[in-house]
């Protein structure tokens, strides 16, 4: 059991990594990253990572940890979390976006068995012949719960929840309501709340200022070596629109609307993931979240 961790989540652009920097400065901690794009070695600038003189300087793990193209499943994130909270005495400061991360580090992952490989082959056919559209209103017929809970474009969730389904005869929400045991003994959670209008100029500006850190050029390189099979970090957001300016299919303002809008959709999504699931923690403006923390610690 971890005997004490913080959580901070939130949208995109809600300065998360700017508090944990912060209570770096009062608490003897290290920050782990928790966002399921910058667990890869690819694309730094487009999934905003931070620099590493940044990551020496603040004691940052688990940034481009997994070599491209291999995927980074949660249980794999997991362990890696769980080994450097054994090596490492200072208090564990979790930061991201991706809520189901947060979700599956508070409690042990459910115990699904490993998934017959011809049945994994056959999911996959019937993906590479049909698409997403179709296995999706599909796995609505096994699994409508679980199939509203994730995006209709998620390929390997859709394709994952229906091989388990055929495999096991049990649906992800059947298996996601087995009993779990509590892994963190003292947990200070908090999701950064911040004013729309004032989130959305922060995404606005981030996208700007990617293009200006060289955003084109490292997509450029990225599109030389991307792999054909279906990747997460392919659905980077902003990795489509500006792929299509490199190629000459629109203009790099076109662009950069695509990009500003995908994002401030990606947010909402963020918020509503973690106004639904995060229901233990704190949901408080920055200043009141550094507080909160520092007062439970």
């Amino acid at each position: 059991m971890i005997p004490i961790a913080i959580f901070i989540g939130g949208p995109t652009s809600s300065n998360k990594t700017k508090l944990a920097k912060l209570i770096q400065t009062e608490i003897p901690s290290f920050i782990v990253n928790a966002d399921s794009m910058q667990v890869y070695n690819k694309l730094d600038i487009l999934t905003n990572k931070p620099d590493s003189a940044e990551i020496i300087e603040n004691d940052c793990n688990l940034f481009s940890f997994v070599e491209y193209p291999k995927i980074c499943s949660v249980g794999l994130w997991i362990k890696e979390v769980e080994e450097l909270v054994k090596s490492n005495r200072k208090v564990p400061i979790i930061v991201g976006g991706t809520g189901l991360y947060f979700d599956s580090l508070m409690n042990d992952l459910s115990p699904i068995p490993k998934i017959s490989r011809n049945v994994e082959v056959k999911v996959n056919k019937i993906h590479s012949k049909y698409g997403n559209e179709y296995l999706y209103e599909r796995l609505k017929k096994i699994d409508r719960k679980y199939a509203e809970k994730i995006s209709s474009n998620d390929t390997q969730r859709i394709i994952r929840a229906t091989a388990v389904s055929c495999s096991t005869g049990k649906s992800m929400t059947q298996w996601h309501m087995t009993k779990k045991n509590q892994k963190i003994k003292k947990l200070i959670y908090v999701i950064i709340k911040t004013e729309r209008n004032i989130l959305y100029e922060n995404i606005n500006d981030r996208c700007k200022k990617m293009i200006k850190l060289g955003v084109l050029e490292e997509i450029s390189s990225f599109l030389k070596i991307k792999s054909k099979t279906n990747h997460p970090l392919h659905k980077s957001i902003g990795l489509r629109p500006l792929e299509q300016h490199i190629r000459g299919l629109i203009s790099l303002d076109e662009s950069m609307k695509i990009f500003m809008q995908e994002t401030r959709r990606y947010a909402k999504r963020q918020i509503t993931w973690f106004n639904n699931k995060a229901m233990i923690a704190k949901h408080l403006d920055f200043e009141d979240a550094k507080n909160y923390i520092l007062n439970n610690i």
